[in-house]
């Protein structure tokens, strides 16, 4: 089967009547600019043929390489345009060609939220392009009337440049293209399981998304997930076996529950991927060819508006990665997330033992000294002042994390440290409690940085009285300092008295 250069766009016109104060409507303006684009990107004229009610009889789909369809009621109401789509993707898929470079050569749009699965069966499992925006306030779907301003530049220019690319990734790489060529295997090492999301976190997920992809990495699932709990968890765990890593990104929306579930789609995706890390990691126990997995969790540093059913999720995945070495959970800026995963996958991340130079950190382990790793945010230093000068005129060591300079050496340097140190204190001052929670996980994973000596001693400095769980703690085999206001040499003698044991 032989490809042209061909691109269709499948509307209803009901879908076009002009939009208010303006005499285009949403596909004709959604026409031009994805046009536009792609003409930029490929540095030649681009032409999208548009296919409606009135102009269908005349197109014929044989060869064509792309196929756009704009998925509303209007559109599954007409029987012309849906049995051309389906027919379309029929011989694709018995040709073994609706899938090229990773991406599906049909294109669903959809300017509201809309299921088409019934009208449009053969296209179940083509991923969607949502261009439409959720009121972070009311959950409800908004349609993009003003195509320009903070709000479209976010939720539907990103999304447009996405599939921009994405067409001219299939009209590059398929023109010609023989049904009997072979799609090239990606590596597991170069495979991601990027996990769909709420609402909420369809923007944060393109971004990483889009990342991965410019830099070679093959990105998971590459279809729609199954609405029904059975095949669904079927096809993420069949996927989390072709990756090297998972990803999910966790915000305010819990995410809808799948046909026949209680648990919503991104607390299932969790769940599979925590347990398959665990048959992982026993499989390399014993094994003699490796297969690396690790699995980080990034939970947005600006929630605000979180149920009390999100906070368990939350609490959840926080208890179950402070379990696994191959498991981490972050709540740092998306920035940040973003070389954390470089790493992960380049350098092998936190299991990566070699031993770096880095400007200003002294890594000599000689001193007979006993090493105490005060755990600070950056705005709580001049704060532990006196507690550390104690702690010093008293012949311990002191060792503090790095607040400037590259982020994988400032994480490379909060892992040493917690390699080295004999006791950790965590200063509880002006940092949010997720924070100080987040540093006791650290403390219990150490052993996967490298650590072999038992911890002699671990503690929360309270600053002042806190509003917390202080159960929590002592679960987690915490002593609980000072808590009364203000430093006092005497706060820290259980601490001591542990440490020299």
């Amino acid at each position: 089967m032989n490809f042209n250069k061909e691109i269709h766009l499948y509307f209803s016109e009901q879908d076009n009547e002009p939009i208010e104060g303006a005499s285009k409507g949403w596909v004709s303006n959604f026409h031009k600019f994805l046009s536009t684009l792609l003409s930029q990107i490929s540095r030649d004229t681009t032409e999208i043929k548009l296919v409606s009610e009135s102009t269908i009889e005349s197109i014929s789909t044989e060869g064509t390489a792309v196929v756009i369809a704009i998925c509303t009621e209007a559109l599954a109401a007409s029987s012309q345009l849906t049995n051309a789509l389906n027919d379309y993707a029929k011989k694709l898929k018995e040709n073994n060609l609706l899938v090229s470079e990773g991406v599906a050569r049909i294109f669903k749009v959809h300017k509201s939220p809309f299921n088409e699965d019934i009208a449009l069966p053969d296209l179940e499992d083509v991923i969607s392009y949502d261009f439409y925006m959720i009121d972070p306030l009311t959950g409800d779907a908004q349609e993009f009337k003003r195509f320009f301003g903070s709000d479209a530049e976010r939720s539907y220019w990103m999304k447009l440049v996405d599939m921009a690319y994405d067409i001219h990734q299939i009209s590059k790489d398929t023109v010609n293209r023989s049904s009997s060529t072979p799609e090239e295997d990606v590596p597991r090492e170069k495979t991601v399981y990027l996990a769909s999301t709420g609402v909420d976190m369809v923007i944060q997920r393109d971004i990483i998304k889009r990342e991965l992809i410019r830099h070679g990495y093959k990105v998971l699932p590459q279809h729609t997930l199954p609405k029904e709990v059975g095949q669904l968890e079927h096809q993420v765990s069949e996927d989390l076996h072709k990756c090297r890593l998972s990803i999910h990104l966790i915000g305010e929306d819990y995410g809808y529950k799948p046909k026949g579930s209680e648990i919503s789609v991104v607390d299932i995706q969790n769940r599979i991927a925590s347990n398959h890390t665990y048959e992982m990691v026993d499989y390399n126990n014993t094994a003699k060819e490796k297969k690396p997995f690790s699995r980080l969790i990034w939970v947005s540093p600006d929630l605000k508006n979180v149920t009390e059913r999100q906070k368990i999720f939350i609490e959840d995945l926080k208890s179950d990665a402070a379990a696994l070495e191959e498991a981490e959970v972050l709540q740092i800026p998306l920035q940040e997330l973003k070389s954390i995963i470089r790493e992960e996958l380049v350098t092998g991340g936190r299991f990566h033992r070699e031993h770096r130079e880095i400007e200003g950190y002294e890594q000599d382990s000689s001193s007979s000294s006993k090493v105490i790793y005060l755990i600070q945010d950056k705005g709580d230093t001049k704060d532990t002042a006196s507690l550390r000068k104690f702690l010093e005129d008293s012949g311990y060591k002191v060792v503090a994390p790095s607040y400037t300079g590259d982020l994988i050496d400032i994480r490379y340097i909060h892992q040493e440290n917690l390699r080295r140190c004999d006791g950790s204190i965590i200063y509880f001052g002006k940092a949010k409690e997720a924070w100080i929670k987040t540093k006791l996980q650290d403390l219990l994973k150490a052993p996967g940085f490298g650590r072999e000596k038992k911890l002699k001693a671990k503690a929360v400095y309270f600053e002042g009285e806190k509003s917390v769980d202080l159960e929590h703690y002592e679960k987690n085999n915490a002593l609980i300092l000072g808590n009364n206001g203000g430093f006092k040499p005497e706060h820290l003698e259980p601490f001591l008295t542990k440490l020299e044991k």
